[in-house]
């Protein structure tokens, strides 16, 4: 599913896009997870075809996302997002984006339309 679609779905926005190519991209399946230990454990072997999906609002989502090679986060909740939040996106190469939907809204939603199965 093209990030596009998936930004549609959930009403998403852009925050910050570290390259244009992350709409080309299509991802195969999400994860939603607060707790980036969960992330790194459950997401090992994951590539940029991976989107997660997270309510934390802080640096750790971009080192967790650059250890395990994703492209993009999918903020919760309608975070607020600060210029430390920007500037950590630009240097991991992440791009951000945000939804005002919750957690399981957001989850259903996307795999409602196909994303994963």
């Amino acid at each position: 599913m093209k990030l596009k679609e998936i930004l549609e779905i959930v009403n998403g926005k852009e925050v910050y896009v570290d390259n244009e190519g992350v709409y080309d991209i299509d991802f195969k399946s999400a994860f939603g997870s607060d707790l980036m230990s969960d992330a790194l454990c459950h997401l090992r072997d994951a590539d940029e075809t991976e989107l997660l999906i997270t309510g934390l609002a802080n640096m750790q989502i971009f080192h967790t996302a650059s250890t395990l090679d994703l492209a993009a986060v999918l903020l919760v909740r309608g975070k607020n997002v600060d210029e430390h939040m920007i500037k950590g996106a630009k240097m991991s190469n992440i791009s951000l984006f945000i939804t005002n939907y919750t957690m399981y809204e957001t989850c259903g939603r996307l795999y409602e339309k196909g994303l994963g199965k």
